[in-house]
């Protein structure tokens, strides 16, 4: 008989696991002047207490080796960040909701050491409410892994117009 383990708790009791994020990318076009990602998160609520007033701010960047990993993780950048709004979200409930980022070309830096330009998004997001802990949490977003791997393949970035459709996530840690 497997023992349940002590939920985890910040200073002021508030549970940090109470709140479960899976992202799904839907599309990802990579055109002359921007990069623009369609995507869903779903929010599932592993708490017996509601999550209330739930605020979700989310934006995208470019992960590169170049940066600090504080830097590309501690986002979104509040001032250019989308944000969406959960009234409630009760006890083992699911909600989701979906949008669109842009990214301006330029802003698009290739991953350290490839021999060709690949390139790696990152979503960012900051969860506030009633009832968890304040969350931020990063998504990789990139091709799915080959057979018999778990790394994202990054995506090509060359000159032509490119969409992609079969994309993953992966949560950064």
């Amino acid at each position: 008989m497997e023992e349940e383990s002590e939920p985890k708790a910040d200073k002021s009791g508030a549970r940090t696991d109470a709140l479960s994020l899976t992202l799904f990318p839907t599309r990802l076009s990579i055109g002359p002047t921007r990069v623009l990602l369609n995507w869903r998160l779903e929010l599932s609520n592993n708490a017996q207490d509601h999550i209330v007033s739930l605020r979700i701010w989310s934006d995208m960047v470019s992960a590169h080796g170049s940066i600090p990993t504080e830097e590309q993780l501690g986002g979104p950048n509040l001032d250019e960040a989308r944000l969406h709004r959960i009234a409630m979200l009760a006890p083992f409930a699911t909600e989701s909701i979906a949008g669109e980022w842009q990214m301006p070309r330029d802003a698009v830096r290739p991953v350290d050491n490839a021999p060709e330009s690949l390139i790696l998004p990152l979503a960012r997001f900051r969860l506030i409410g009633a009832g968890i802990a304040p969350l931020r949490r990063a998504f990789v977003i990139g091709n799915p892994p080959a057979p018999g791997e778990e790394k994202l393949r990054p995506l090509h970035l060359d000159g032509s117009l490119q969409v992609h459709i079969r994309l993953a996530a992966r949560a950064v840690t």
